[in-house]
């Protein structure tokens, strides 16, 4: 079983993840792009040196004068994309229940995992939370740019309408987030938002 929690940055969903771990009767593995954004040099990624080889931070104001960061992925961050679904179906296929924590804002992104994981039982979790949440959780951390989830918020859950399951974190806290959505892994075996979205997906990344 794989499930790919998707929400911007900030949103809870590392948190969410980790009390599902502490909620499964099964051990559940926590993986995504944090976990491989530590294995990237350090000038390769926001504003490094090397980072347009990888993922590069561009900020900019809108019109309230408010900081939007966007991230653009060179071809080094592109060959990580690529790799990163494979590299959790093989421990997916080695018997392994595995939760992602991902920002989907890229068709791109999405349809490597959709070409990786086709065979395997996928759910596709969605995590809402309000901008003005996530904007006071990004000031309060002190460990997130200020404006990626107002870069991220527009793009993140484009194909909302495909998700197995939805929770809100905006006012949630994460232990009731995760359990909501394994109790509907329990009730639903079989998930089909994965394969639903999946023509829509490989017919626009053509």
């Amino acid at each position: 079983m794989i499930v790919i929690i998707n929400g911007c940055s900030s949103a809870g969903k590392s948190s969410i993840i980790k009390e599902m771990q502490k909620l499964s009767k099964k051990p559940l593995l926590h993986t995504g792009i944090d976990w491989f954004w530590k294995m990237i040099p350090g000038e390769y990624k926001e504003f490094g040196s090397k980072a347009h080889e990888g993922y590069s931070f561009t900020q900019t104001v809108e019109s309230q004068n408010n900081p939007v960061i966007h991230v653009q992925t060179g071809q080094f961050g592109q060959k990580i994309d690529n790799a990163m679904p494979y590299v959790i179906k093989c421990l997916a296929d080695f018997g392994h229940d595995i939760a992602i924590d991902e920002i989907f804002t890229r068709d791109t992104t999405l349809h490597n995992y959709i070409t990786a994981l086709r065979e395997n039982t996928v759910y596709f979790v969605g995590v809402m939370c309000s901008l003005q949440e996530l904007e006071k959780r990004e000031k309060q951390r002190g460990n997130r740019e200020l404006g990626l989830a107002r870069g991220q918020i527009d793009f993140v859950h484009e194909y909302c309408d495909y998700y197995d399951f939805i929770v809100d974190s905006t006012d949630c806290d994460a232990t009731v987030c995760a359990q909501h959505i394994l109790n509907f892994i329990d009730a639903n075996p079989y998930p089909s938002g994965m394969r639903k979205l999946e023509p829509r997906v490989l017919e626009k990344s053509k």
